[in-house]
């Protein structure tokens, strides 16, 4: 109790419940998305789904570049804030009538492009936010005595999980709502319930997301603490850490 009591962990714990949500949320509709709302391909989606290792590589880019200038959790804000500010644009901006239509050869480039990138930071953010649960291990030995790094992960992980099906239940919701016919073809699917899911959908990731980034402002270990806390750690021990 004493362990997990810890605020930095608790904005963690809550931050995790909401980005679990709004990653299970999307998750469950991603395809739903890039076959009925956007109209792509079979071949299309394949690209869209093999683009995630570029993605991936320029996160690791991007996290310890991040975390060296702003700290980490200032670069978890930053990107944060970017990434899922961007998320959704696309979408909003086709319920706005600024993308172009279905079929349109400049569509999945840009999509494509948007969607990469952002992945990208989303990645980057991810690796710095498990970074940041890392610190707290050093952070509540030194409070607590015990390394518990075991509880930590686990909780979190434990978490992480159960919250996603809750996503993806709000996700089916969704679907229920705007009476979205099961198993049609593109072509059989009202365009009222394409554009509805649309205007659903924007909303709940920015909420979630939203909550997500100001649950992390909570988090108060910094740079200078972790430090304190590893030398404070080698001193009693007499080891590195």
């Amino acid at each position: 109790i004493e362990t997990l009591a810890d605020r930095s962990f608790f904005a963690l714990f809550i931050s995790s419940i909401a980005s679990a949500v709004a990653t299970g949320l999307t998750a469950a509709l991603t395809f739903i998305m890039l076959t009925y709302f956007w109209a792509f391909s079979s071949e299309q989606v394949f690209y869209w789904t093999l683009l995630v290792i570029i993605s991936a590589l320029m996160g690791l880019l991007i996290a310890p570049w991040a975390s060296k200038r702003w700290g980490k959790k200032g670069a978890a804000l930053r990107l944060g804030v970017l990434a899922f500010t961007v998320q959704p644009l696309p979408v909003l901006c086709r319920l706005l009538g600024w993308m172009p239509e279905n079929g349109d050869p400049l569509l999945f480039p840009i999509l494509a492009t948007v969607n990469t990138i952002d992945l990208g930071l989303i990645i980057a953010m991810q690796a710095i936010f498990f970074s940041m649960l890392a610190d707290l291990v050093e952070h509540s030995e030194v409070k607590t005595g015990r390394r518990n790094e075991g509880v930590f992960f686990s909780a979190l992980t434990f978490i992480r999980k159960t919250n996603q099906g809750i996503g993806a239940f709000f996700a089916g919701l969704i679907l229920q709502a705007v009476a979205f016919p099961e198993g049609a073809s593109p072509a059989d699917v009202p365009s009222e319930s394409v554009l509805q899911l649309g205007a659903l959908l924007v909303p709940f990731q920015w909420l979630l997301w939203g909550v997500m980034l100001v649950a992390l402002a909570y988090y108060r270990l910094d740079r200078a603490q972790h430090q304190s806390n590893l030398t404070a750690i080698q001193s009693r021990d007499g080891r590195p850490i």
